[in-house]
């Protein structure tokens, strides 16, 4: 079984898995995520909300750079749809770590983009999409 069935198929049960565990994982970013606006957390709360982030968004970026290794065409890939949505979901953690940002708290709200990566794992919105 090749690392690209994994990936792209949900017919074997490794691929079921993976998909699952990306699911998972996406909706505990988004969970975190809502936490992390609510007010008066204490600095512990936010320490272990950063160190989930950090950790998310390593498997996201470990998600994306396989899905462009196994990609036929892999710039067609990047450019389609989902490899945007991946890009968008991780490139905010990046940017805002290289660069100071304070003042473009608006760039975190691009978080939100692991929600429409929750597109790629639902039959009718794929359906949806390829008649489109």
């Amino acid at each position: 079984m090749g690392l690209k069935r994994i990936i792209e198929q949900t017919d074997t049960r490794a691929g079921k898995t993976f998909d699952l565990c990306i699911e998972v994982l996406i909706l505990f970013s988004l969970v975190s995520f809502c936490v992390e606006t609510l007010p008066n957390l204490s600095q512990e709360t936010r320490f272990w909300l950063y160190v989930f982030e950090v950790a998310t968004v390593a498997v996201f970026t470990m998600e994306y750079a396989l899905r462009v290794l196994v990609a036929e065409k892999r710039l067609r890939f990047i450019f389609s749809f989902y490899g945007l949505v991946d890009l968008m979901a991780i490139l905010p953690f990046y940017i805002s770590h290289g660069v100071d940002l304070r003042s473009l708290r608006i760039l975190r709200l691009f978080r939100v983009f692991r929600a429409f990566k929750l597109f790629r794992y639902t039959k009718a919105i794929q359906r949806f999409m390829d008649a489109f």
